[in-house]
């Protein structure tokens, strides 16, 4: 178990984005690996949030400019004294790995999966409260009494069109987390606030606290100033309340 609890914040719009479906990769792939009903059904609600997240014409070209734009920066590295010209030229060509298999994405295939009855027919019902109960969906029902090996079959067969949107997730927030090494900082009486260089716009603001402090942050932020309220809740039925206490934090602004 990690001694750390990292909290993370992201300050636009795309990283909120890129966030939300690297939860839902996550999600659908520990799905995939249970074998009960309920994980099934879990990985079927993941993979209509991931349809829902990328189903905008202009997504593809979203993430093609945010590798693009990281390349760039990156090769402007160059220029530095002391820079890993090897590691600089490792990363650079996963970047260009990871754009020609974007490039490539088949977007029929996508469109297959989006345009599939059984799916479709569930999508709709999974709106309404408890829609997808078994005597709503017999299709359903009869397909979770198939054998778990190969529900993760189709499962796997449904999720396999978005696996160049993933890879891309995945690195870009990569690039994002590892642009800034966490400093120790104090937020005093439960508060702390930061003004933020705007000419080298935040993406994502992380906190990270020890394990054993029973305290958690509310972050809010834009593309100025961020701040973070450290709060205390020690019983869920009741409101959490600013601590007054110093807490000491490690602290990453990545901007890249």
């Amino acid at each position: 178990m990690p001694q750390t609890i990292c909290y993370e914040q992201p300050l636009n719009e795309r990283a909120r984005s890129l966030l939300r479906l690297e939860f839902l990769f996550h999600q659908v792939q520990h799905s995939l690996a249970g074998p009960s009903t309920w994980d099934s059904r879990t990985a079927l609600q993941g993979l209509f949030d991931i349809l829902a997240l990328t189903g905008r014409n202009e997504f593809k070209g979203d993430l093609l400019k945010e590798l693009e734009r990281h390349a760039a920066a990156l090769n402007r590295l160059r220029l530095n004294p002391g820079v890993q010209v090897d590691t600089l030229d490792r990363v650079l060509a996963e970047i260009g790995a990871v754009i020609g298999q974007v490039h490539r994405l088949d977007s029929s295939a996508l469109e297959v999966v989006r345009q599939t009855d059984f799916l479709s027919a569930i999508h709709k019902r999974s709106q309404a409260p408890g829609g997808t109960c078994r005597f709503d969906l017999p299709a359903l029902h009869f397909w979770l009494q198939h054998d778990p090996e190969v529900r993760a079959q189709h499962l796997q067969e449904w999720l396999d069109p978005f696996t160049p949107l993933q890879d891309a997730v995945t690195l870009i927030l990569r690039l994002i987390r590892d642009s800034a090494i966490p400093q120790p900082e104090i937020a005093y009486r439960g508060f702390f606030q930061r003004s933020l260089d705007s000419n080298a716009p935040s993406q994502i603001i992380r906190v990270f606290l020890p394990r054993a402090v029973a305290l958690f942050p509310e972050i809010s932020g834009g593309r100025h100033r961020f701040t973070i309220r450290f709060l205390e809740q020690p019983d869920p039925n009741r409101r959490a309340v600013q601590s007054t206490a110093d807490v000491p934090l490690q602290l990453a602004c990545c901007a890249i």
